[in-house]
């Protein structure tokens, strides 16, 4: 798997939009050699200047197959026209806001030239004619890239289902909260009475450890994020809900090498976990 850095003018494709927007998006090929699972980083050109998007390769379609969907995020319908090569897949993963990823804090840390303006595309992988120089620059810099991603802070959790709503359905967008969507309280409350209120990763009750006022507390979550679906849909709290505490929830927001966790690969770090000597009460 590679990891690749692309730049995206805003002015001439609404990647916001299609980022809220798509479960996949077409991304012109060009000549670039990519691989299924590769992952890119896009970087969105001044007057934002920062690198804000993880996407995955999943697939490749001809030229002649691309959505009419897709035709609507391009701003500039000159340039569409002007492309003639196919595209591949890629499907989001992840969007971030960090001083950390702009093009200025990258010029001062030194991962990149103070002329460099990420108008070009940067790689992991190996390519005929590439410095050793440039790949192992290349290899910093998506390094760095890939661990700001990997730390984003979820101090909130914009699929914990829990808002009042008067209908059975999900991911409506609001506009009390950036990128938020209305949460359906009944799709909630089913999901608890289908699955109880222990943790669904660890087994973790918070009214068995912390005593009766802690009762019912739990996160509520969905299985796949709303971001990805960005339209209001009926839930299914059976198959789409799964009650897990913050700790968790946190660690499924999480990504291991550019891939979303899952409930069942947290569950197996879990279970490895409990064998570590390290893993110990503090107390005062």
């Amino acid at each position: 798997m590679s990891e690749w850095l692309f730049p995206v003018n805003p002015d001439i494709y609404d990647i916001d939009r299609a980022y809220h927007d798509a479960h996949q998006i077409c991304w012109a090929k060009y000549d670039f050699e990519f691989q299924i699972n590769d992952i890119l980083f896009l970087y969105v050109t001044e007057p934002i200047g920062k690198i804000q998007y993880q996407y995955q390769v999943i697939g490749f379609i001809g030229h002649s197959d691309l959505p009419e969907k897709d035709r609507e995020y391009w701003l500039d319908q000159k340039e569409l026209e002007a492309y003639k090569g196919d595209y591949f897949l890629i499907q989001p993963i992840e969007k971030v806001e960090k001083a950390s990823l702009s093009r200025r804090y990258l010029a001062e840390q030194g991962l990149i030239t103070a002329k460099d303006t990420l108008q070009s595309h940067k790689t992991t992988k190996f390519v005929k004619g590439k410095s050793l120089d440039k790949v192992e620059a290349h290899k910093k810099l998506l390094s760095y890239i890939a661990e700001q991603f990997r730390n984003v802070g979820e101090t909130n959790y914009p699929d914990e289902a829990g808002v009042n709503s008067p209908k059975f359905l999900e991911g409506k967008k609001i506009t009390v909260t950036v990128n938020g969507y209305e949460r359906c309280s009944k799709a909630r409350a089913e999901c608890i009475a289908l699955y109880g209120t222990r943790c669904y990763v660890c087994g973790m009750s918070f009214e068995h450890t912390y005593g009766a006022f802690a009762k019912d507390f739990i996160h509520v979550h969905h299985i796949e994020p709303l971001h990805t679906i960005a339209k209001e849909y009926e839930v299914n709290p059976q198959k789409d809900l799964r009650p897990v505490c913050p700790n968790c929830h946190a660690m499924l927001h999480k990504t291991v090498d550019g891939i979303p966790m899952t409930i069942e690969k947290l569950k197996v770090f879990y279970k490895y976990s409990l064998n570590n000597p390290l893993r110990q009460t503090f107390e005062e």
